[in-house]
């Protein structure tokens, strides 16, 4: 999944970054499990996980190895907008 930022987004000491390829793909049921862990670990709670924004974008994190708080630091129109591509491709 490629996703282009509504506008460049500037990340730690990186120069703007204009868009994001997730790898989706990719995605593996161990992938699914560790995040699952995680989420469950800091607290959150939904009944049914595709759907959740949070543990779409710890999805994404980990599909392209980025930080979790590269995600949360975006603007807003953009978190969302990657949250619902990952769960589009999660319920196809």
């Amino acid at each position: 999944m490629k996703h282009i930022f509504s506008k460049p987004v500037k990340f730690e000491d990186e120069d703007e970054i204009k868009e994001i390829d997730i790898d989706l793909e990719g995605l593996t049921g161990y992938d699914i499990e560790e995040v699952k862990k995680k989420f469950v670990a800091e607290g959150n709670f939904a009944p049914m996980l595709s759907t959740d924004p949070t543990f779409c974008i710890m999805l994404a994190s980990k599909r392209s190895k980025r930080p979790i708080e590269f995600f949360k630091q975006m603007p807003g129109k953009d978190y969302l907008a990657i949250a619902q591509g990952v769960q589009n491709f999660l319920l196809g």
